[in-house]
């Protein structure tokens, strides 16, 4: 059953019930406010015949000129008068047959608090049950059209309410993998607007996730191919013909290099993908004591040309993200500032915060981002100096920008105003 059509027997119901209930209340209360009003003027006409009796000598005494008086009230209200023994002295028997269709009213004789008969009066209450019939039929009648019209607007109601809903359901129908180019573009400010608007981005998100990981396919696909051909043509070329042995050797000795360096880009991919999922478990962690442990590790690698690691934090500072992960991107970047910094350099570590972000610094003093680094030295296999001598699988700072995002922060690459290069990352405070 669609949503439409739910919606439709929904409102109908409701409004269904609240018809019944409306006139079932309405009925109720109109039948009780008649039957009452109507007993009060039957009980004021028995008073007014109760007063207008004579009593003489005990005895209840109606003359001519008595009856002629209530001539004009016996007209449209029966009446019967009754001695105190119960016999009936004037007016009208009491009806046997529709006794039950009868409203009466009987009122005591008195005069100086003794009671001398009963004035009873009585009228048909058949018009109130016929009211009370003709009320529910009218009731009955305009529920039912009210219950179309609810069904005729619910249904138009839901079409245009819906309307939104159903684009995006065909539009989720109409996206393959391949294409995520349609958009929704809804206008409006309420709630189904704002539903195609998150959708719209989702889809942009979706469309920039497909991008990214078709260009690492193809990236990732030209990396290893080259150290696998390498491979195969070595291979193929020692087993072409018997080679003395420091053709054997050198041949397995540029396997070898391939190998580590697929072994490499392997471990980089797989520590990529597991650094993206770890980080989603965060903690509270001192970023001060973070960076100084950072220091003193890769002191020694520094130390291998000549530059020195400073540390500058103000104490503790506490920020949340995961640890295990955190330290890896760290790790990456300074890897890569001791790696271009200038030989004899400087590579310094600071911490800083304010109200509520952590930034964490890593500064050198080389030659910098070329401008062509600064835009594309987080993606992925990038190298903007294919001529340099170090190498690298291009991953390092790919993987330290997806860490760090995955913690919810953000890396971002800058030149210092007197040289070097600023690599800087920003994480919620604790």
């Amino acid at each position: 059953m669609s949503v439409r059509t739910r919606f439709t027997i929904t409102v109908a119901a409701i409004v269904a019930v609240t018809v019944a209930l409306f006139a079932s209340l309405s009925i109720v209360a109109l039948d009780r406010a008649l039957r009452t009003g109507f007993e009060a003027r039957l009980h004021s006409a028995a008073q007014t015949i109760a007063t207008a009796v004579d009593v003489h000598h005990g005895r209840i005494s109606l003359d001519p000129s008595d009856l002629r008086a209530l001539g004009p009230l016996h007209a449209d209200t029966p009446f019967a008068v009754y001695d105190d023994a119960g016999k009936q002295i004037a007016g009208d028997a009491l009806p046997e047959a529709t006794r039950g269709t009868l409203q009466t009213s009987s009122v005591s004789v008195k005069r100086g608090g003794r009671t001398y008969g009963t004035v009873t009066v009585w009228q048909s209450s058949v018009w109130i049950d016929e009211f009370d019939r003709d009320a529910a039929i009218v009731s009955i009648a305009v529920g039912l059209l009210l219950i179309a019209l609810g069904v005729v607007v619910s249904r138009r109601v839901a079409a245009r309410v819906l309307a939104p809903v159903g684009e995006i359901a065909s539009l989720a129908e109409r996206i393959e993998g391949h294409d995520l180019s349609a958009r929704l573009q809804a206008e409006g400010n309420d709630e189904l607007a704002r539903l195609c608007a998150s959708f719209d981005r989702m889809l942009d998100r979706l469309q920039s996730a497909f991008s990214r990981e078709r260009r690492f396919v193809a990236d990732a696909s030209h990396e290893l191919r080259a150290p696998l051909a390498v491979l195969r043509a070595e291979t193929d070329l020692a087993l072409r013909r018997e080679r003395t042995n420091e053709e054997y050797r050198s041949a397995l000795t540029s396997i070898a290099r391939e190998s580590a360096r697929l072994e490499e880009l392997v471990d980089e991919l797989l520590a990529a993908a597991r650094a993206e999922v770890d980080a989603r478990r965060q903690q509270t962690l001192d970023a001060s004591e973070l960076v100084r442990d950072l220091g003193e590790r890769v002191g020694p690698a520094a130390a291998t040309r000549g530059m020195a690691v400073r540390v500058d934090t103000p104490g503790e500072v506490l920020a949340r993200a995961n640890r295990a992960t955190l330290e890896r991107a760290l790790l990456a970047v300074v890897h890569n500032a001791i790696e271009y910094g200038r030989d004899d350099g400087t590579v310094c570590l600071r911490t800083s915060r304010n109200a509520d972000t952590v930034t964490i610094e890593v500064a050198d003093d080389g030659p910098g981002f070329s401008d062509a680094a600064l835009a594309h030295a987080t993606e992925r296999f990038w190298r903007g100096d294919t001529a340099h001598p170090r190498g690298g699988t291009g991953l390092g700072l790919a993987i330290a920008r997806t860490i760090v995002e995955a913690n919810r922060g953000h890396l971002e690459l800058a030149n210092a105003a007197d040289g070097g290069a600023i690599v800087t990352i920003a994480l919620a405070a604790a």
